[in-house]
């Protein structure tokens, strides 16, 4: 049997990031922050080792991207190997889903078990250039789960992680996803955090009171209207330093329209993922969740994958080899 014959299949996630607390590092922390893992809208990928030049079929005019992951990781491993990957799922790039992170880890562990090259989560996720920043993503990849990123004292290596938790499977986030919209990515980002000012230690210090004393506490406890205010204000103090360069609170109108229309109708759990579009909200279960999801269709005029319904995701990335 030939080694193209042999593939890996991998299946995850998105990730919603509910904010930094210190984007600066004025603190002497870079990057630590929150986020979670949701099941939808999902990657599945499928991967083999090609004889002569890589293949790449995707989805959502990914191609590309897929292209700049396997160069990446060809030079960080020295690799000649060649790839035969087909993405069959994945949402489009820069949605505030970390679309990026997800489909680099997914590259960079295929590959690795591909050609038999072992690494730990760092050494994975370096090989295809994730975790520069935030690490919820990378550790979100491997855990699943709602995340708090502990930071970092300087630009290079990965953040630990603080804090693990699984959320209530009944609870579910509903999200809206402007449509020809895109959040800041590549040198727009970069550029936006050359400028940022410094975080004020009352901010950082009231951002993580909320964390630690409603957040994680409300989290393990299953209580949903804890977590639903906590998560509203953190995510609104944690994007202040980020206003300008979006133009506000959030950065389309349709989120933020979106988001005083949840608030009034009494869904407290409402924030925008990292520099959106994505709007989420949280909901106690199923149900409420569907209601939640057609009365923004039918309001806003949204299709059904711009209004999705999705749930915690409380489980890493599944890595399925076959011959």
């Amino acid at each position: 049997m030939s080694s193209s014959d042999r593939s890996v299949t991998i299946e995850t996630g998105s990730r919603l990031h509910f904010g930094l607390i210190d984007p600066v590092g004025a603190s002497g922390r870079l990057y630590a922050g929150a986020g979670v893992m949701v099941d939808a809208p999902g990657i599945r990928m499928t991967a083999r080792l090609a004889e002569e030049a890589d293949r790449v079929t995707a989805t959502q005019g990914m191609e590309k991207r897929l292209g700049e992951f396997i160069h990446r990781y060809r030079e960080a491993t020295g690799c000649r190997a060649h790839f035969d990957i087909e993405l069959a799922a994945c949402p489009a790039d820069h949605l505030g889903l970390g679309t990026g992170t997800q489909l680099g880890m997914a590259v960079s562990s295929a590959c690795s078990s591909l050609l038999g090259l072992e690494g730990d989560l760092e050494t994975i996720a370096g090989r295809t250039d994730r975790g520069r920043r935030s690490s919820i993503g990378v550790h979100g990849f491997e855990n699943g789960g709602f995340l708090v990123d502990d930071g970092k004292l300087e630009e290079a290596g990965l953040s630990p992680l603080r804090h693990r938790i699984e959320l209530p499977e009944a609870w579910h986030f509903v999200l809206v996803i402007a449509p020809g919209h895109r959040g800041l990515s590549g040198r727009q980002e970069a550029e936006c955090f050359t400028k940022l000012e410094p975080v004020a230690e009352r901010t950082v210090a009231q951002l993580e009171a909320l964390l630690e004393e409603a957040l994680v506490p409300a989290g393990r406890k299953g209580d949903w209207p804890v977590f639903s205010r906590a998560l509203h204000e953190f995510g609104l103090i944690a994007g202040q330093p980020f206003q300008e360069a979006q133009g506000g609170a959030f950065s389309t109108a349709l989120a933020s329209q979106a988001a005083e229309y949840l608030l009034e109708a009494g869904v407290e759990g409402v924030g925008q993922s990292s520099w959106g579009p994505t709007l989420y909200a949280l909901l106690p279960g199923r149900q409420e969740a569907e209601t939640a999801a057609e009365e923004l269709r039918k309001r806003f005029r949204l299709d059904r994958e711009e209004v999705v319904i999705t749930r915690p995701r409380s489980r890493g990335a599944s890595v399925k080899m076959a011959d």
